[in-house]
This record gives structure tokens, C-alpha cells and sequence, in this order.
């Protein structure tokens, strides 16, 4: 059972964050009443998020739930478009995670529903790429990085004409996933990406593959190798190595997608993370963003190599690397 102390950090939490919804949703006359089944801190729940950042949600909801051990959150691992297309067509799912905020468009669902379309920012993530540890062209620059991405540059010798590795191999965890919308839009304006490139089934497939693949690059959420302690996404950097980038504008400065300069903001590829709520009352799903968002669950999005939505963090690891 959940202590006093506890709920009460909860409750002072919660009014806040709901205060906008709750406002809207009962103004609302498109809004029917619901039985409601569950608390912000006790229930069952569904909730469906990208699968790049399965490791991050996964430590958050074992977290809430040793501490809220009358709560049950059900989460779903999908590419970004299943994601989206999951939660604006099944009304159960109360909460979605994505790397981008709503379109126009897919505000109008909240309007239909009689809901604000209201986004919680909860960190700052890094797409990284990631290489064979037989792979000695560890750097690359952000120039490097648009031309494998567009084509441009598709063997190891245009890069370093030493090189023996041949042709390279651009992989990602799937054809719809969230990396490759990011890179198309940061990259190229929303144009496809080098038809060179191949899609698997996961971020650890990814892992896998560039583990086999001495050409390959692949390109993964950084959380997936960011958590050390954690048994499954520690093992990851034995098996492969990460590439540092350079900046757009100083292409002879190289940087990992590690905290601290990813706090600094000068690793290249970065992206913003948000919690997106479709719930009609002050649920589970309520109580849970407003963990993520609060202290605690803040700092679960730090040990995980994430920026947390306050900045305010002293860096200390000034040694960490990949």
C-alpha cells in the first residue's frame, strides 16, 4: 500500500498537471461520463510508446509500480507510426510516448473527443550510431553522416580510402519506426532516405546485425545503451562501438551521445520526447505522466543517458564515454 507521505507528493502533483484537462474536459459536451475504474496511483491501464525508448518506460513503470503496488500499467512496444496509429484508433489506450510533437491533423482527434491535445516534454533523447568493433572509423562527421543518409556516400573507402570494409550498410529497427522519420526530417526535409538502406525488427536486432556486419551502421535510440546496470541493454556496447559526430558547424569537433554532451547540447542528433494523454478522468495514466514528469521519475530519465526536462543538472561524469 502506498504511504501518506507518498500520496501526498502525488496528489500535489497531480491537481496540477490534471488542472488543464480536467478544465477543458468538463466544459466539454462532447465528453460522456465513464466509470471510473482506477486512481492516479492504483488500476490497470494501457498505454502503447515507441519501442526506441522501451528501456527508459520500462525502469519508469517498474519504478511506479513497487512504489504504487496497487497500479498496472500494460505498455506496448511499436514503431512510431503503429504507435500513432494504435492510440488515435483504440480509445483504451490512455497515454502514447513519441519523439515529436502532434500534427495539425492529429490535434483534430483530441477535438473530436472533447480532450486538449496537450504534450508533456519529459526528456531530450540522441539517435546514435552504432558500428563493428572490427570498424576503425569511429568519427564521423555531420557532413559524412547526410551523404550516407541520402546516398551519397554508400563505401567505407569515401570515407577512408585505407579502408577495407567495403560497402556500408545502413540499418534501422524498422521501415516506420521513429529514426527514420527523424533523420528523413532533419536530414532531408522530410525526403526518403537512401534506398540502401534496410530495416529489421527492433533496436537489438539492430544490435545484432551491426554485430555481424563489419560495413554496417546502425542507427538505434540512445537509451538502449545508455543504462549500464541494466542486464540487457548493458551487455549491448560488448558487442559493438558507437560513433562519435561532429557538429554541423565545426566538423574537426567529435562528440558521443553521452550525458555530457548531450546536457551540453552539442552531440548533432537530438530529439524531444513526449507523453501524449487521452484520458477522460483523473486516472492511472494521469498519475503516471506526472511521476515521469516529476523528481523521481526524473531521474530515472538521467540514469538512462536521457536529458531530463530540468536542465538544471550539475554534469560530474566528466570521464564517461562509450
Amino acid at each position: 500500500m502506498m504511504g501518506l507521505r507518498n500520496w501526498r507528493r502525488m496528489n500535489a502533483c497531480f491537481m496540477t498537471f490534471f488542472f488543464l484537462i480536467a478544465v477543458v474536459a468538463c466544459n466539454s459536451k462532447k465528453i460522456v461520463p465513464v466509470e471510473q475504474s482506477d486512481t492516479p496511483a492504483s488500476g490497470i491501464i494501457k498505454i502503447v510508446a515507441d519501442e526506441s525508448f522501451a528501456p527508459l518506460l520500462r525502469s519508469e513503470i517498474a519504478t511506479f509500480c513497487n512504489i504504487y503496488d496497487d497500479a498496472d500499467i500494460q505498455a506496448d512496444y511499436l514503431p512510431e507510426a503503429e504507435v500513432l496509429k494504435t492510440f488515435f484508433s483504440r480509445p483504451e489506450m490512455r497515454l502514447m510516448l513519441i519523439s515529436r510533437r502532434l500534427l495539425d491533423e492529429e490535434k483534430k482527434h483530441f477535438e473530436q473527443i472533447g480532450l486538449p491535445a496537450h504534450e508533456i516534454k519529459i526528456a531530450i533523447d540522441a539517435v546514435a550510431f552504432v558500428l563493428n568493433n572490427q570498424n576503425n572509423d569511429t568519427s564521423l562527421t555531420y557532413e559524412q553522416v547526410d551523404q550516407i543518409v541520402n546516398g551519397g556516400i554508400t563505401n567505407w573507402k569515401q570515407i577512408n580510402p585505407k579502408s577495407t570494409l567495403g560497402k556500408i550498410t545502413l540499418v534501422f529497427d524498422n521501415q516506420q519506426s521513429s529514426t527514420v522519420r527523424y533523420l528523413s526530417d532533419k536530414l532531408l526535409s522530410g525526403k526518403p532516405i537512401t534506398s540502401q538502406a534496410f530495416a529489421v525488427d527492433s533496436n537489438p536486432a539492430v544490435i545484432d546485425y551491426v554485430e555481424k556486419d563489419p560495413g554496417a551502421i546502425g542507427v538505434i535510440g540512445v537509451s538502449w545503451i545508455s543504462e549500464r546496470g541494466d542486464s540487457t541493454t548493458g551487455s549491448f556496447l560488448e558487442r559493438i562501438q558507437v560513433a562519435a559526430i561532429s557538429s554541423r558547424e565545426v566538423p574537426d569537433s567529435f562528440y558521443l551521445p553521452v550525458k555530457r554532451f548531450i546536457y551540453s547540447m552539442h552531440y548533432p542528433f537530438l530529439r524531444e520526447l513526449f507523453i501524449v494523454s487521452q484520458e477522460r478522468h483523473s486516472g492511472l495514466g494521469t498519475g503516471f505522466a506526472t511521476y515521469v514528469a516529476s523528481d523521481e521519475g526524473q531521474r530515472i530519465v538521467q540514469r538512462s543517458g536521457l536529458l531530463p526536462i530540468d536542465h538544471a543538472i550539475r554534469i560530474i561524469e566528466l570521464k564517461e564515454e562509450f
